[in-house]
């Protein structure tokens, strides 16, 4: 559950471990996967600079862009399409998928990773990273992250009130690599919020434990930010919030990473800032009738508490009822 271990190894002589520093500027961007969060990011890049970006498309997927564009808060773009059969020499790719399409995504990016791309991971969890690195080489992606957006997706129409920011850094404390300033200087570019954290490891877990609490809760009781805002905050709801994501804290400090009050505290703090209505993707996925990402957050608890000898009896809940909630539709 914490990493997708059967992708294998496409690493080819273009694919080679790099061995300079990343000096290129970034000039075009690939977004594999377009639901909420790749259509936004797809957005931003276009509004500045249309020739900046392309959207990774493939069988009939492709030819209903083609047909249909991209509706973004209500109005259409023709987002330059980048066929998964054709090639393209692109300097960064960024990944926004569910985490179980992300072997496929691997597989339909082959011919358009050359031999100086970046990779950035939007995707949720902790392991994204390392499944993308055994297939194309660690050198290209350092850790990402993206928060506080409240981005929407059905069929091709993406809405969304809050971009959010993008966090992304290497998994060294304190270690500012050639690629971490390419990428910024790309997002510097075409007006995209990002910070780049100090410890980017740590933000990493932190997300993951605001995912763990705030996207189970809400596929469980079916509810938006609503139920945990202040001023709207439905008591149980919030003590099903934190007790998910504590059981997260004794966990992430037996892997090296220190997660505490102050954190939650933040999490809180970042949802008084979208709008009451909004829903998790995996709130979204449930409705939809879609497979969740349950794996990611309770499976990948559950797992590492076993790992650990830690009980995580909340995350088996929730991971029970979800499964159930799946296997219902």
């Amino acid at each position: 559950m914490i990493a997708n271990g059967d992708i294998p190894s496409i690493i080819g002589d273009k694919h080679a471990e790099h061995k300079e520093p990343f000096l290129k500027e970034i000039a075009h961007v690939l977004v594999a996967g377009s639901g909420a969060i790749g259509s936004m990011v797809a957005w931003q890049f276009y509004r500045r600079d249309p020739a900046m970006v392309s959207v990774l498309a493939g069988g009939e997927r492709l030819e209903r862009y083609r047909a249909d564009g991209f509706i973004v808060n209500g109005e259409r773009f023709d987002f330059p399409l980048s066929p998964v059969d054709g090639a393209g020499n692109h300097d960064l790719v960024i990944i926004a998928c569910k985490a179980h399409q992300l072997d496929a995504i691997l597989r339909d990016l082959g011919n358009h990773i050359g031999k100086d791309t970046l990779i950035l991971s939007l995707l949720n969890g902790i392991s994204s990273e390392q499944t993308i690195a055994r297939a194309y080489g660690e050198w290209r992606i350092p850790l990402a992250m993206i928060v506080g957006t409240d981005a929407w997706h059905g069929g091709n129409r993406t809405t969304f009130s809050k971009t959010g920011t993008i966090y992304f850094g290497d998994a060294e404390a304190g270690r500012k690599s050639p690629r971490i300033n390419a990428i910024a200087d790309a997002f510097s570019r075409a007006g995209i919020t990002h910070a780049i954290p100090e410890d980017m490891k740590n933000r990493l877990w932190f997300k993951f434990m605001m995912n763990v609490g705030l996207n189970q809760v809400t596929a469980v009781l079916r509810r938006p930010y609503g139920v945990f805002k202040e001023g709207s905050r439905v008591p149980e709801a919030a003590s099903l919030l934190e007790d998910a994501m504590r059981e997260v804290i004794p966990i992430a400090r037996k892997e090296g990473i220190t997660l505490g009050d102050d954190d939650i505290a933040e999490i809180y703090r970042t949802l008084n800032t979208l709008a009451e209505s909004g829903k998790t993707s995996m709130f979204q996925d449930v409705e939809a009738g879609r497979k969740t990402e349950v794996e990611l957050f309770s499976g990948t608890v559950i797992e590492l508490g076993k790992l650990h000898g830690i009980p995580v009896p909340v995350n088996a809940l929730l991971w029970k009822a979800i499964r159930a909630i799946e296997q219902s539709y």
